[in-house]
């Protein structure tokens, strides 16, 4: 057993797990953080379908002006819970927006106010909301980020300790 989990430490598939596992991490890090005025959002509706897949990661970007057509992705009150809608443009009236799920038949009832929109859909990556929005649950930190860490802290110092075990020993020359 011992053999095999050294065999395994020293294998090209270990050290291509460590840089997916560090390109994970970063990645989740960096999308939980709000660089360059941009956030990422996870689409957990059909609402844009086919437009946004359910499960897609969407980018969002602040701008200061929205057009018929655009998608943006705004707050709203729904059932007395404050929640993230990306919808697109339907119509702008004065200084609110109506705003329309491509796949639904009718208007969004609620009007936008500028205030509320968070910004500007500038990318959608379609299947990559489903790991990232489970490493931002506890669940998915230990299993995705946590666990994986700790075992290769543990694989690292176990390399070091068996390269200490094969090395010839120190000795300190004293000067005369």
């Amino acid at each position: 057993m011992k053999q095999l989990f050294l065999k395994f430490i020293n294998s090209s598939f270990y050290y291509a797990f460590i840089v997916f596992y560090i390109l994970f991490a970063f990645l989740v890090a960096s999308l939980s953080i709000n660089l360059f005025n941009v956030k990422v959002f996870t689409n957990k509706s059909n609402s844009m379908y086919p437009t946004i897949k359910l499960g897609s990661l969407i980018v969002v970007k602040k701008s200061y002006e929205y057009n018929v057509g655009d998608i943006i992705s705004y707050y709203a009150k729904i059932n007395g819970r404050e929640e993230i809608i990306t919808h697109r443009i339907f119509r702008i009236g004065g200084n609110v927006y109506l705003t329309k799920g491509d796949a639904n038949q009718a208007i969004d009832e609620q009007k936008v106010v500028p205030r509320l929109i968070i910004g500007k859909v500038i990318l959608v990556i379609p299947c990559l909301g489903y790991p990232i929005g489970f490493a931002k649950t506890k669940i998915g930190l230990w299993s995705l980020i946590v666990l994986p860490a700790l075992f290769i802290i543990f694989c690292e110092v176990f390399k070091i300790l068996k390269n200490c075990q094969h090395s010839p020993k120190l000795t300190i020359l004293s000067e005369r």
